[in-house]
């Protein structure tokens, strides 16, 4: 620890290798991180993580050092961010897991090394900043020692469609039945940036406040917890708003009527009625329309998020529940050699984990094709997104919609 932690020491001195030790949220007025001019010397058997293109999401093996373009939103190889001046690390799931972050003002690139002495998988969130400390975008750090040789191919469709899956959740660092490693990261529907999943089983009190939230613990640049993703949760987000503050799960809350049901009980409804984190939604966040790529895709290069094909097929038509087999022990479906863990969500109201151990283990995959919505939207306007359900019965491999401000796991495709 003391080596790693000194390398961490040794980083924030340099010139444009930055710490942020404050969240991110609404609030104009909070500190900023300090921004200054950086004076680099490109780090030794750093690997080109952007060689084949940009992405939202870099895989770097454990115990390795790498370095990406940070010129360009997402994917684009046109849409600047903006003249960034330097870089900091926003999260870690792991103390000492990101031992080095620097940023090459001239260059446009972000370098981030792991530790080589004890080399450990998780994952990471960095920005680049603006020079007075701004968030310009945010990239997430997969640290996986995964393989694509694992990737699973589907049989082609009634349409002739295959897509080639990852064998595992998006930020999964194991593919173990049981292992919460297993879950990866959580998405709100169309959003780039990741919230970590559950680290323990959740235990709920009678006035919803939480005996075992289920939390995982974050850290700086400096081991230091940060706050946790549920205690930065905000209500009303934007596209611009999840730009500058990655780490801000954008919550629909529920308002009073002012009416009360046959029982006696206040009648809510979704504050934003359509259900999502934005107030305007955007069936195209993630490709759902167009069938490509966006600049908010979450997936590394060479993935995106599975959609439906242009005949309206699901890409999860091969899961089925006469074929998956279910681990009561393990909470999750198998089949055809691929593991898929109950998650829980994040709760679009709160921004909370839900996991509890007992009961029916449940979570969700997330497929960047609108679900359905009704065909009077003034008088029913929640709008959905269309995600692949895992949970123990007929329901499980059942393609169902969810409101967009959930948070659920991604399963990514090659493009």
């Amino acid at each position: 620890m003391m080596k790693m932690l000194s390398k961490a020491l040794i980083a924030l001195m340099l010139p444009g290798a930055l710490l942020c030790s404050c969240s991110d949220d609404n609030d104009d007025d909070q500190p900023k991180a300090p921004v200054t001019e950086p004076e680099f010397t490109v780090p030794a058997n750093a690997t080109d993580l952007s060689a084949e293109g940009t992405a939202n999401c870099y895989i770097l093996a454990p115990g390795t050092s790498g370095a990406f373009n940070a010129k360009y939103k997402g994917n684009s190889t046109t849409l600047e961010i903006g003249p960034a001046a330097g870089a900091t690390l926003l999260w870690q799931t792991k103390p000492g897991l990101i031992t080095y972050l620097n940023f090459d003002k001239t260059a446009g690139r972000i370098y981030v090394e792991t530790d080589a002495s004890d080399p450990q998988p998780g994952n990471a969130l960095v920005a680049a900043l603006d020079a007075t400390g701004n968030i310009l975008w945010s990239w997430h750090i997969w640290i996986t020692d995964y393989d694509p040789a694992n990737d699973f191919t589907t049989s082609p469709n009634a349409n002739g469609t295959t897509w080639t899956f990852m064998d595992r959740n998006l930020g999964a660092t194991s593919t173990d039945h049981g292992s919460f490693d297993s879950f990866g990261m959580l998405y709100q529907w169309g959003r780039k940036d990741p919230f970590p999943a559950a680290a323990s089983f959740t235990v709920m009190n009678d006035d919803y406040t939480y005996e075992k939230d289920g939390e995982p613990t974050l850290y700086d640049l400096l081991n230091s917890p940060l706050p946790t993703i549920a205690s930065l949760a905000a209500p009303h987000g934007s596209i611009d708003l999840s730009i500058a503050n990655p780490t801000v799960f954008y919550t629909n809350i529920k308002k009073d009527t002012g009416e009360t049901d046959e029982y006696g009980y206040p009648v809510q409804v979704d504050d934003w009625l359509t259900g999502d984190w934005i107030e305007t939604p955007d069936d195209d966040l993630w490709g759902g329309v167009t069938q490509a790529k966006t600049i908010y895709d979450p997936s590394p290069v060479g993935y995106k998020v599975p959609t439906c094909d242009p005949a309206g097929a699901t890409p999860y038509e091969w899961l089925t529940y006469a074929n998956m087999t279910w681990d009561n022990t393990g909470r999750g479906a198998e089949q055809d050699g691929q593991w898929f863990p109950a998650t829980g969500t994040r709760v679009y109201a709160s921004g909370t984990v839900d996991y509890p151990e007992t009961g029916n283990p449940y979570g969700g995959l997330w497929i960047g094709t609108k679900g359905t919505e009704a065909s009077d939207l003034q008088a029913y306007p929640t709008r959905y997104g269309q995600y692949m359900f895992i949970i123990n019965g007929k329901r499980t491999f059942k393609v169902s919609k969810d409101r967009r401000s959930q948070g659920m796991s991604v399963r990514c495709v090659r493009e």
